[in-house]
């Protein structure tokens, strides 16, 4: 403990090793205890950040139910292209129709993220939004991804930590954001909370 700071205690309630490895980097100690519980289905006429943040309102209060105390941390990303949503893909062909889909165009990404305090029942909330340029893929470039299997449990089907950096070349905002977790965005919304990450991180 430094000085006279009493360290939160964080509950990450996501099960996304890329959101573990982030937090653990930053030096936060938390616990994961992910939401078990289907996502809410998006409006119609509900923009993407805004359904990406009431998706990761919804993991954190259901998370927190089971907690008195400490800070629950919860995030939702979706990648965007024009009006369609990509979410994680069922199956390898949709994985592969994705691909196609993104190939040599921008899309965007967008993550929503909630921290909530148990004890004061006390909400934040923000999201991010980066924009990501596919180069041209060729069938076999595609095909050749899928063998990797990397794009299981990717929104998008793809991860941008990956084999799929060689199809990216050009990006318009934060990175951690496209990984699955806006470290800059966080950073600000625990100033706000009063929660210093860089002197008092656990």
């Amino acid at each position: 403990m430094r000085g006279n700071k009493i360290r939160p205690k964080w509950i990450l309630a996501s099960a996304s090793p890329r959101r573990s490895e982030i937090l653990s980097r930053l030096g936060i100690e938390f616990r994961v205890d992910p939401c078990r519980k289907q996502e809410p289905a998006r409006n119609p006429r509900e923009t993407p950040s805004a359904y990406a943040v009431r998706v990761a309102r919804f993991k954190a209060e259901e998370t927190a139910k089971k907690y008195k105390s400490g800070l629950v941390l919860s995030a939702d990303t979706i990648v965007v292209l024009g009006n369609s949503i990509l979410e994680k893909p069922a199956s390898r062909e949709e994985a592969a129709s994705m691909l196609k889909r993104l190939s040599g165009r921008w899309h965007e990404v967008v993550s929503g993220f909630c921290l909530l305090d148990c004890k004061h029942r006390r909400m934040r909330s923000s999201f991010s939004r980066s924009r990501v340029h596919f180069r041209r893929l060729s069938p076999a470039e595609v095909e050749w991804y899928l063998k990797t299997g990397e794009y299981r449990d990717k929104a998008g089907a793809y991860g941008i930590q990956g084999y799929a950096s060689l199809f990216i070349d050009r990006i318009e905002g934060c990175y951690f954001n496209v990984v699955g977790f806006p470290v800059a965005a966080f950073e600000k919304l625990c100033r706000k909370a009063g929660i210093d990450l860089i002197r008092n991180p656990k």
